[in-house]
């Protein structure tokens, strides 16, 4: 599922074999002078570099043990240029050094930068990459070329030195994590469940740049496998990644009568973290061990194989942020006539499912003349929602940018791009333009309200994992450990979307009643299919009963079976319900959620981030098939609507009524994309 490094294939694969009889593996072996990807290390996999002269800051992960030594990749240079440089920077030093040259490749050109004497603090250490090319034609008008891109691509960096599991509770927690194997008993108690998914939730906000694989396995059948197309000698197939068992964590959660938590067989490939106790102190040693505050988490603790928990309280998102605090941090830009700086706001990290959003801008901008005003816009995908003029607005006139800004709900999204471009006016003249410069401030603040519904943009999948923060009630059929795996992995991949925490509260199926008060939204795992009451509400997306399939309001007659995870929204609670079943086969709930696991890692096909409808099936013959896409497009006018829905009905019938029902909701998968802008 979303779990994102399941990248296993490129780095390493602790996967449990929920299927099979136990499998007593020998650990993978140390890795020794490993390569590793970007997007293994969770750096972005494509960095651009806009016009003649640009650097971009990266921070590289390093495992313990491991010392960087050069940074590999192809840079890709538009034919606009003809030749140049690429540096890499620290603290103004210049540790290595490529060469660009025009005619290789057609424009991908490979560069190897060493990373001589770079500087390491803690887990990572932190280098400007910088390019400066030159143009083809040194007599033409060069401007335009500030905004033609270089795009540095397959970029990896290789390390020195053996990697090396962890020796005490400060390293429980790699700066680069492969895979978490998560043990419980076969049918674990309520506590043990619930450190289980507060465990894998946590891990998966972590590292969700990284998106390790995260299992959650019944200890009896613990194990571990090297992750197909892994070299013998550590390396995946493409010379990338680590067969390695420093970078896998394997915690232990067997709900007995101890305290705290202990580091089993440290500094071995064997090492294991173990979770003691049951009830609010078990949930507590989770909370613990996942957070990232040196007071109250793991990180301080230099030489210690065991710790004890204090109880650590669900924290809520504020309803204002900075942009500091969401993640933002590019925010200056500079160009000829106009200056663009691009801001994503995502609801996740907002912490809730929002109904208004206000920015108050602050920053500067390059003061203009009186003759010669600027215009400062600001977009919300892609619709103009404010304009001024630095003659309608004095404070823009010299210089300084203090603006507030609403965002209509009905143009908000799962993911929104808030654009502000600052343009100056007047003749623009070669080499007689000053560039301009837009800066806004990380402290602009961003407001936010809980949303009462989903918006037409908002509605379905597209309103998590926003609608699920910051508690959700956890309602298992069965209980037993597959069924918190389905759990974990749902819910991780969701989490991976963002690093605002969803924190999960198991209820038992006999006090489902109780999510009814709880405020909260829901979970249900109904992998068989014979939840009953617990699913009972107002209409699902997809149902089948006595034989009848309704897919997105339309019916056929079949004996097909599929896994299914679609949501529903509760007017009467304000809150989501999500439920993952099946139709008495849940072989396919778990194909289907490793389906959207494995589109998530190699980028390919519908993966956690991007299912827009309200409900994904998958079949035995089939991929995942998404049911209720919304059409982006703005809203016609109400008898066009009605005239539209009418006709897309008219058709979709008419294909139903032609075919049996495994075309059902692959006529409906069609129909549904064709739908999207």
């Amino acid at each position: 599922m979303s779990s994102r490094i399941s990248r296993a294939a490129a780095l390493v694969t602790a996967a449990a074999l929920l299927t099979t009889p136990a499998l007593v593996a020998a650990p993978a072996s140390a890795a020794t002078d490993p390569r590793i990807s970007f997007r293994d290390l969770g750096v972005p996999e494509q960095e651009q570099f806009p016009g003649r002269t640009a650097t971009v800051t990266v921070t590289l992960p390093v495992p313990t043990g491991l010392t960087p030594t050069a940074l590999r990749g192809t840079l890709q240079v538009p034919a606009a240029y003809s030749r140049g440089v690429m540096e890499v920077v620290q603290d103004n030093r210049v540790l290595g050094r490529a060469t660009v040259e025009s005619g290789q490749n057609r424009g991908d050109i490979p560069v190897t930068l060493p990373l001589d004497g770079i500087d390491v603090t803690g887990d990572g250490a932190t280098v400007q990459l910088r390019t400066t090319l030159d143009p083809v034609d040194e007599t033409w008008c060069h401007d335009p070329l500030d905004t033609v891109t270089s795009v540095l691509r397959d970029a990896s960096v290789s390390y020195d030195g053996t990697t090396r599991p962890p020796a005490t509770l400060a390293e429980a927690l790699p700066p680069v994590l492969g895979s978490l194997t998560v043990t419980v008993p076969a049918q674990p108690d309520a506590s043990v469940t619930a450190a289980a998914l507060e465990t894998t939730t946590a891990v998966a906000a972590m590292y969700r740049s990284q998106a390790p694989e995260i299992r959650v396995v019944e200890r009896d059948r613990a194990g571990a496998t090297a992750a197909d197309g892994n070299a013998a000698d550590g390396t995946a197939a493409d010379g990338t990644g680590v067969q390695d068992a420093a970078l896998t964590r394997r915690i232990d959660i067997p709900g007995d009568n101890g305290h705290g938590i202990t580091l089993e067989h440290p500094g071995t490939p064997e090492a294991t973290v173990v979770l003691h106790g049951t009830g609010e102190d078990l949930l507590d040693q989770a909370r613990l061990l996942t957070s990232g505050d040196p007071d109250t988490g793991l990180t301080g603790l230099l030489d210690s194989t065991d710790a004890h928990a204090r109880d650590i309280p669900v924290e809520l998102s504020p309803r204002a942020e900075t942009l500091a605090d969401l993640g933002a941090t590019a925010l200056t830009a500079t160009g000829t006539g106009s200056a663009q700086v691009v801001l994503d706001i995502g609801q996740g990290e907002l912490g809730r499912l929002a109904g208004s959003v206000k920015l108050h801008l602050s920053g500067s901008v390059s003061p203009l003349p009186a003759d010669a005003p600027g215009e400062l816009t600001v977009a919300v995908n892609g619709t103009v929602v404010d304009r001024t003029t630095t003659t309608g607005d004095s404070t823009l006139a010299s210089g300084v940018l203090d603006r507030e800004v609403d965002i209509p709900a009905d143009l908000l999204t799962r993911y929104n791009s808030v654009t502000l471009t600052f343009s100056g006016s007047g003749v623009q003249g070669c080499g007689t333009t000053a560039p301009l410069t837009l800066r806004v401030d990380p402290e602009t603040t961003v407001t936010s309200t809980a949303a009462e519904d989903p918006t037409r943009l908002t509605h379905g999948f597209q309103a998590l994992p926003a609608a699920l923060l910051p508690e959700v009630d956890v309602i298992l059929t069965d209980g037993d450990a597959t069924d918190v795996d389905r759990a974990a992995r749902i819910l991780s991949g969701f989490q991976s979307t963002t690093g605002a925490r969803v924190r999960p509260v198991p209820v038992a199926p006999q006090d489902a009643g109780s999510t009814r008060d709880s405020g909260r939204p829901l979970l249900v795992v109904d992998a068989d299919g014979d939840g009953g009451d617990l699913t009972t509400g107002e209409a699902l997306p997809v149902t089948f009963t006595d034989g009848v399939l309704t897919a997105d309001g339309l019916q056929a007659e079949t004996s097909t079976d599929l896994g299914v995870l679609q949501t529903r929204w509760d007017h009467d609670r304000h809150r989501m319900s999500v439920i993952a079943g099946s139709t008495g086969s849940p072989e396919l709930l778990d194909q289907l959620i490793d389906d959207l696991d494995r589109a998530t890692d190699t980028g390919r096909g519908t993966g956690w981030a991007d299912l827009r409808g309200t409900a994904v099936v998958s079949q035995d013959d089939g991929g995942v098939h998404e049911i209720g896409v919304p059409d982006d497009r703005p809203a016609p006018a109400a008898d066009q609507a009605d005239s539209s829905t009418r006709s897309g009905n008219a058709t979709l019938a008419a294909v139903v009524a032609a075919v049996v029902v495994a075309a059902l909701l692959v006529a409906v998968g069609v129909a549904v994309r064709r739908r999207r802008p």
